[in-house]
């Protein structure tokens, strides 16, 4: 009687590797699962695994791969088997086999000379396997470099992007390929495109010459990938602030967004650029004023605090919702030193929609419609969530900034209603009475979320809030753990005491 797969579930490492061997696809198949779960302690059937590369059935096939990367760490036969699965004729085979080197570093390093011989095959479809291995055996595959930086000129896409990939792996030992992936930028496939400038990215400070250049590229291809390789670099790419700086003028859209959050990644060490960010709020296109508002938020540098306040205050009244948000985000990490946008600020945090003067679009959501055409929607109440955000960072301990917040307090949105209670509790024991009255009503909110920030906030608030015991007491009983939590918490704050109230 045949045996069938499941008769190797309590068999030794001798009846499985016999069942490699056996007349049914699926109990070899099975046979090589059960030695990849033994792991190193299956190299004894190395040899049998080996063979059975050859096997007829392509299931088969996918799970020797599989086994051999289980059990071959250390085996050089194990390893050199693998490259042989670059070969195969079934793709999943090939990258299976691809795949594995990685895992099995150091000890594959072994296979560079024989995957380098892959590499100039005939065959598109092994080549590509071939960059793929490469990818997992850096550094040791520096020495393949010059296959690799051939392969960019390939006709086949799915080659020219494993081949970056690869390249990309060995970080700065691919400095000899810049001027070939400096080349590529201009690739006409996305997939390419994107892992060359993943490549860039990670060669890191000796691409940087090579992608300032890039920056004047006639091809817009080429400059904004450029300009996001830059910025993935990140603040190690100073040297290119200059240039970057001047590309926020680029006619590409394209580029001017990428520009400006290439400056934003670069963060303090970008100050340079403010001037050109500050300016590039006025763009005419929504994407570029988001990124440079966050840009300077991340940028400022005391000389340039006031045109930087100055900008990011007049985009709270930005046509796009989008772009008001993100300014309300800079003045919160510019902190008090964004005191003077307190007043719009304010109104931001409690505007209802409607524009000052009744004919100027201001913060309107920009949603996509059936058409692909943009369609003006109400304000999105995101734009006062952010704005509330930040008046309880740039306004903490103004009594300015609470009559905005507590009017945010009855929010129609329960994230604003949360986050303005949150906000009015970092104002300690400055908080007036008639405010933590206003907070306290919070702890009956229909949302948990609201209800545990009004706890925490009365918490914070401290003994100010001690007329609001029983109201926390009450707290203690609802049907929200989290929210039960912080009550009891919080009534040891107000109490000022480390344990319950005596009775």
């Amino acid at each position: 009687m045949l045996l069938t797969p499941l008769a190797y579930a309590d068999d030794s490492m001798d009846r499985m590797i016999a069942g490699l061997d056996h007349p049914l696809a699926t109990a070899r198949q099975h046979a090589a699962e059960r030695i990849a779960e033994a792991g190193d302690g299956g190299s004894a059937a190395i040899p049998a695994l080996l063979r059975s590369l050859a096997d007829v059935d392509t299931q088969v096939r996918r799970a020797m791969v599989l086994a051999l990367a289980a059990v071959g760490r250390g085996s050089d036969e194990a390893i050199l088997g693998l490259v042989s699965a670059l070969k195969d004729d079934d793709w999943v085979v090939r990258r299976q086999a691809a795949l594995s080197f990685e895992g099995l570093q150091p000890a594959a390093s072994v296979a560079v000379p024989s995957i380098r011989d892959v590499l100039t095959a005939d065959s598109t479809d092994m080549r590509t396997s071939a960059a793929l291995a490469l990818s997992g055996l850096a550094p040791d595959s520096r020495e393949a470099l010059p296959e690799l930086t051939a392969a960019l000129g390939a006709d086949d896409w799915q080659l020219r992007a494993a081949a970056a990939h690869a390249i990309g792996r060995l970080g700065a030992d691919a400095v000899d390929a810049l001027p070939a992936l400096a080349s590529a930028l201009r690739d006409r496939d996305w997939g390419v495109a994107e892992q060359v400038v993943e490549a860039l990215s990670l060669i890191g400070l000796p691409a940087l010459p090579v992608l300032i250049a890039a920056l004047e590229d006639p091809a817009v291809a080429v400059r904004w990938g450029a300009s996001r390789a830059l910025g993935r670099i990140g603040p190690e790419a100073t040297e290119a602030v200059p240039a970057l700086g001047k590309a926020l003028d680029d006619p590409s859209i394209q580029v001017r967004w990428a520009t400006a959050r290439s400056l934003w990644a670069i963060g303090p060490a970008a100050e340079e650029a403010t001037p050109g960010l500050v300016k590039a709020m006025g763009d005419k296109d929504w994407v570029v004023r988001w990124s440079a508002a966050r840009a300077l938020g991340a940028v400022v540098h005391e000389s340039h605090v006031d045109t930087t306040v100055s900008a990011l205050a007049t985009a709270l009244r930005d046509p796009d919702s989008r772009v008001c948000e993100a300014a309300a985000f800079a003045l919160e990490q510019m902190g008090i030193a964004a005191i003077s946008a307190l007043p719009e600020l304010s109104r931001a945090a409690t505007w209802s929609g409607v524009s000052d003067t009744g004919d100027t679009p201001v913060c309107q959501v920009i949603d996509v419609g059936p058409a692909i055409e943009e369609v003006l929607m109400e304000t999105g109440w995101t734009v006062r969530w952010a704005s509330v955000r930040a008046l309880g960072v740039v306004g903490a301990g103004r009594q300015e900034a609470l009559s905005p917040l507590t009017t945010a307090l009855l929010d129609e949105e329960w994230q604003v209603r949360g986050i303005a209670t949150l906000a009015i509790g970092q104002f300690g024991d400055a908080t007036p009475s008639a405010t933590v009255a206003a907070v306290a009503q919070n702890l009956r909110d229909e949302h948990a979320s609201v209800r545990n920030a009004a706890a925490v906030a009365l918490g914070e608030i401290g003994p100010p809030a001690r007329g609001q015991i029983a109201s926390l007491r009450a707290a203690e009983a609802d049907e929200d753990q989290a929210v039960r939590e912080s009550a009891v918490r919080s009534i040891r704050q107000v109490l000022g005491q480390q344990q319950e109230e005596p009775e």
